[in-house]
């Protein structure tokens, strides 16, 4: 997990480390991913999955920061814009009809996530960022 510039080797990025963590993840993505959605098990194995996935990230060193330039919080408004944007399209596409013209956000998400593997892939995925976004 690369999350940015280490000062030191983190104890989660030594060889043999890493593929035993890998082969958990996966599993543990494949078989979260296979839960009935909207049950407790699938809430608890999603709660589960991203406090470890916290403590995981918090585990280590931060990781390494660029200097940055220009004027401060661009970072965090660029962020806002993006956030805004996105909001503003569900919420217009949800108001349109019909449906099948004006998809949603969340409708294409559905689509692409309607094979088990990518639900997988995304939660695995999801779990790193997690650490990474953690360790800041």
């Amino acid at each position: 997990m690369r999350c940015g510039r280490l000062d030191r080797v983190h104890p989660l990025r030594r060889p043999l480390v890493v593929l035993p963590l890998a082969v958990a993840l996966a599993g543990y993505a494949w078989w979260a991913s296979g839960l009935r959605p909207f049950t407790r098990a699938s809430l608890a194995a999603t709660m589960l999955g991203g406090a470890v996935s916290i403590v995981v990230g918090m585990g280590g060193p931060p990781a390494g920061r660029s200097p940055q330039g220009g004027v401060a919080g661009a970072g965090h408004a660029a962020w806002a814009a993006l956030f805004l944007l996105l909001a503003a399209w569900e919420l217009i596409f949800f108001l349109q009809q019909p449906r099948a013209d004006h998809p949603t956000l969340s409708s294409l998400a559905n689509a692409v996530l309607a094979e088990r593997p990518a639900r997988s892939l995304a939660f695995a995925l999801w779990l790193v960022l997690g650490a990474c976004l953690a360790r800041r």
